[in-house]
Order: structure tokens, then sequence, then C-alpha cells
């Protein structure tokens, strides 16, 4: 389309030539050459003016190593254009390209300018962010554009991107007692009912300790210590050792293809809250997540959590999924919950059979999939809920659709 433009350009200005010459031929000859010659000098100083600057022209962004922004502040970034001529230049447009967690994501945002007295210009590029997680802003290309649109060459860019990182929000969640169960439940097929009850029971109910976390509705009142409790004035329940020093596994594995900013904000978001409920809940939790390079946290309850925050805003998908992190995190028992916004049937056996016998559990965007029995879906308020089977969610749809006819039926 640009192309055709340029050519566009060329044909309306050879007939506006050619109309001068006609004018001089059988009007006033003077004038008609005058007017023709001054139009086919503008275009050859037009053209001589872009293919000279080309090569005075540089481009670069300004930035730090990270810059870090909350979801729906404006994200900027300084870009430089220098001369080093005292010619002024034609126009410079600059293409930007950004992640889809940004406004402009996919669509680019078109910068114009010109130098005419100035050697050195700066320009802001302030792009929204939509979504949490790593995200970058950097140039598609750049071009120089004669002033009668002639000619459109390509300038060099920076390589260089501005890495951006958009922070979760800090969301307080209830942590749902069947889902902790899930996260946390490290027994495998062979270990028996009875070791697996008492695991169960010690997690969820806990014995006399020196550690304390807040009350949740549910908890055992008998667990609560009163005596505390009536000093610090709250609820506080009762840790035992065991609980303390075990730690849960939780694996944030973004999909590689994409499934759009929103649906990665989303499990993002969610796996932020579940380890911070956690945190707060007075347990110990490990975190793996990929940034550009597989990362490992061991988290506890004393950590601040605005360095976890931090950390997940530069999350990305990993070229090579899970694979990217040791064989042994969901091997050996250990157990794990997987927070991924993949929706491939296959990804979810995968995952399953590379447990080797190890409980997991998944968290995804998707209410509608329930590829495997321990599966839980998060909305976009982050509320965690257990999705239904295929087989209950078309029962109820069948015997809904049923129900409406039969009541269309019935005078």
């Amino acid at each position: 389309m640009k192309a055709m433009k340029n050519y566009k350009n060329i044909i309306e200005y050879a007939a506006c030539v050619i109309l001068a010459f006609v004018f001089a031929y059988y009007l006033y000859g003077r004038g008609g050459v005058l007017i023709a010659t001054v139009m086919i000098v503008g275009a050859v100083i037009s053209i001589a003016l872009d293919l000279y600057v080309k090569n005075k022209v540089s481009i670069d962004i300004i930035s730090g190593d990270v810059s870090y922004f909350s979801k729906s502040e404006l994200c900027s970034i300084d870009i430089e254009i220098r001369k080093s001529t005292r010619l002024p230049t034609p126009f410079i447009e600059i293409t930007l390209e950004t992640s889809d967690n940004l406004e402009q994501g996919g669509g680019g945002q078109l910068i114009r300018l010109c130098l005419v007295n100035r050697r050195v210009e700066r320009v802001t590029a302030s792009l929204k962010a939509v979504g949490c997680g790593g995200g970058y802003i950097g140039i598609r290309e750049a071009r120089l554009c004669d002033y009668l649109g002639f000619l459109r060459l390509k300038l060099t860019t920076p390589e260089k991107r501005a890495v951006i990182g958009v922070l979760p929000d800090m969301i307080e969640i209830v942590p749902d007692r069947e889902l902790l169960k899930s996260a946390v439940d490290t027994s495998g097929e062979e270990e028996d009912e009875e070791r697996e009850s008492q695991d169960t029971s010690l997690f969820f109910n806990g014995t006399a300790g020196y550690e304390h976390r807040a009350y949740i509705a549910g908890d055992p009142l008998k667990k609560i210590n009163w005596k505390l409790s009536s000093k610090r004035g709250e609820l506080l329940v009762r840790l035992d050792e065991a609980l303390v020093s075990s730690s849960r596994v939780f694996v944030l594995d973004l999909a590689k293809e994409g499934f759009g900013a929103v649906s990665r904000d989303r499990i993002i978001q969610s796996c932020f809250a579940v380890c911070m409920s956690v945190l707060r809940s007075g347990y110990e939790c490990e975190l793996y997540f990929y940034d550009g390079e597989p990362q490992h946290f061991k988290l506890t309850p004393s950590d601040d959590p605005q360095s976890v925050q931090t950390a997940l805003s530069l999350a990305v998908p990993s070229s090579g999924g899970i694979d990217v992190y040791d064989d042994e995190l969901l091997r050996g028992g250990r157990g794990a919950t997987v927070f991924t916004d993949e929706r491939r049937r296959e990804y979810f056996s995968f995952i399953v059979g590379k447990a080797a016998g190890g409980s997991v559990a998944f968290i995804t965007t998707d209410v509608g999939l329930a590829y495997v029995s321990n599966m839980w879906s998060v909305n976009s308020l982050t509320y965690v809920s257990k999705p239904a089977s295929f087989l209950v969610t078309l029962t109820k749809n069948l015997t809904a659709f049923l129900t409406y006819n039969s009541r269309a039926v019935l005078p």
C-alpha cells in the first residue's frame, strides 16, 4: 500500500508538470515554462536531500534496564533522533513495536517529525499497560520520506528494546480449603490411605506449635490460641513445625503460542494472589516462572510481597514450556500447582505423565476445561473455582433446553 502511494504521488506530480507544459504551449509560454522548471527542480532537490540525509540521521531508545509500571498506568520511553548535518531533514516516520499487554500492542504507533534547527530531538512514546507480565517497546522500522512523497528510505534502527514490567495488583483472597489441599497434597498413588489421611489432617488441622497465622473461616476452633489472640486483638491459629517447614510448589507456565494479554494477565494475577495468600497463612512455598531465564524462588512468610510482585511483573512465556525447569520439579512425589493459560488437552496429559506419580493441580483461565480431575479455573476477579466436568455441563444444558421447550409446548 505504501509503495502504491509513492507511485501515485509520482504520477500525480508528473501530470502537473505535463499540464504546465500544455499551459506554456497554448496560453502563456514563459509562465508555463517557469512553472514546469520550478516543479522539476523542486523534485530533484527533494530526492537529493532525502538521499544525502539518509546516512546523517541516527535513532536510539533512551531507557534503563527495566521500567516498572502498574496496570492502567502510562508506560513512557524516550526516543532520541540525531542528525550530523546543518541541512533540515525530510520527514522521519518511526513505527513502534510493542508487546500485546500494552495498549498499542500489535498495531504499532506512528511518530512523525523532522529536524530543522535542532540537531537532537527527543520524543516520548506513551502506551497504556493493560495486562501484567513482561512487555517491551521497540522500533519496528524508521523511514525517511522526502517532502514530495516520492521516496521512503529505510533508516537504521536500534535492536535494543525497552523492557517493561507490568506489576500484578495486590489482591487479597481467602484460600479455598479444597484448593489448598490440591496444591499441597504430595502423596502418590502407591501410598496407603492411612498415611494420606494423616498428612491431610496434619495440614488442615495442625498441632500445638510456636508459630501462628490469622484465623480463616472453617478452621477448627480448638486450634485458636485464645491467649495470644486476646493480646493481638485478632484470632490466631497455631501451626506445627512440620507444617511451617513444609513447602508448596507453584509453577507459572505461560503458553508460548499466546492466548492474549487478558488471559495471561488473569493467570499471572491468580498465581501472585495464591502465593500471597499462602504466605499470609504462615506457610512457605516455592515459585517457578520464566522471565527470559528459568527462575526459582523459595518464599517464606517474612518475605516482602513487593519483591514477588516485582519478579512476576517480568514473567513471559518460555519457548521450551515447562521443560526449561529441572526434571525433578514434578517428580519424587513433591506435587505442584501449575498456573497456565494453555488450553491443549495434550499439554495437561504431558504434565500429569511427567509428574510420575506426584500430585499435580492445574489452575487455568478457561472455565470450560476439565481435562483432568484436579483442575481449577480463575475468572476476571481472581476467584478460583473448580469447573464441572463436560458430562455434568452437558447434562445441565440439556436439562435446561428440554425444560424450556416443554414449557413452550404446554398450553
